[in-house]
């Protein structure tokens, strides 16, 4: 029978769609397989890279239990004073955490590249975030929000967003891109991993030409769902390593006052940071130059003043 378009109910609409999409008594029935093959994914992931996999549950517990630590100080000590922006960082912070664990779990679910695009926008945060701690910027004039006073200001959703994206633009040129002051070859090839990242973003360009590639070439059939692609976990893992070693360079930053979260804690920052260099090294002993040249990024751009704890960044730097 032709489909007809009609008025109906929710229980009709709910009924129509599982009359139509029942496989093998399950509403969606298809994607059965597909689950099969994520799981499948995901226990090679695990089997075939442990290391990888130490690290980063090392990394994301020691994330939590650093935003737990800024949660239990402020329960003990009250929000810190005169620290206006404190609570929208430490809420920047839990966003940044999610979008981690959602590009971990598109890793596990054999989603790597996928994944990989989502590290871009995280990437650019990192770097808004060290641009806040070096005080070339705000919080504030990060969200478009500089020189803002009244409602009506407040209401003007263009000016806000033009101010936002420049502000942005500026820090990434401070921080990363021709104002940076690192060296020519370091800035090029920063700004190649920079343009990769793009790439997947928009037309996700290394997922379509490896399957498609790896099809023609004959060495894997076309598939539905995933299936475990070393090459494509390898481009993921050492993106991610990357960011990873951002964000543990910026935890300490939560710290409401000087030592805040003890010298355990930042005793296991620093065994963090050295085995996210351990990382970047071995990419570099690959003759990858990306290694070395994202070294020296972090060594000058993600290194703090110590002691290195949270202050109140007013863009005067």
């Amino acid at each position: 029978m032709p489909y007809e378009k009609r008025a109906m109910d929710v229980a009709e609409w709910q009924k129509r769609l599982e009359e139509n999409f029942t496989v093998n008594g399950e509403v969606g029935g298809n994607l059965f397989d597909i689950f099969h093959q994520e799981r499948t994914c995901g226990e090679y992931f695990e089997n075939t890279f442990h290391g990888q996999c130490v690290l980063m549950n090392s990394f994301q517990s020691f994330y939590i239990e650093t935003i737990k630590n800024a949660f239990n100080w402020v329960a003990a000590n009250g929000w810190p004073k005169d620290c206006k922006y404190y609570t929208s960082i430490l809420v920047y912070y839990i966003i940044a955490f999610r979008s981690f664990r959602a590009c971990e779990n598109l890793l596990l679910k054999g989603y790597p590249l996928d994944g990989y695009a989502l590290l871009r926008d995280l990437k650019d945060r990192c770097i808004f975030l060290a641009g806040i701690v070096h005080n070339i910027t705000t919080f504030a004039a990060l969200l478009g929000l500089k020189g803002i006073k009244t409602r009506k200001e407040l209401e003007d959703r263009p000016k806000i967003k033009k101010q936002r994206k420049k502000e942005e633009h500026r820090v990434l040129d401070l921080m990363i891109r021709k104002n940076s002051g690192l060296p020519n070859d370091i800035i090029k090839e920063l700004g190649r991993w920079e343009q990769l990242f793009h790439e997947e973003v928009h037309g996700s360009t290394f997922s379509f030409n490896r399957e498609l590639m790896d099809w023609v070439q004959g060495k894997s059939p076309l598939s539905i769902g995933p299936t475990p692609k070393e090459d494509s976990m390898a481009i993921y893992m050492n993106r991610a390593s990357e960011i990873g070693w951002l964000l543990v360079r910026l935890l300490p930053y939560l710290q409401p006052e000087k030592n805040a979260f003890g010298n355990i804690w930042q005793n296991k920052q620093q065994i963090l940071d050295d085995s996210f260099r351990y990382m970047q090294q071995a990419l570099s002993k690959l003759g990858k130059k990306i290694g070395g040249a994202f070294i020296r990024f972090v060594d000058e751009k993600f290194n703090f003043s110590d002691p290195f704890f949270y202050f109140e960044a007013d863009g005067t730097f």
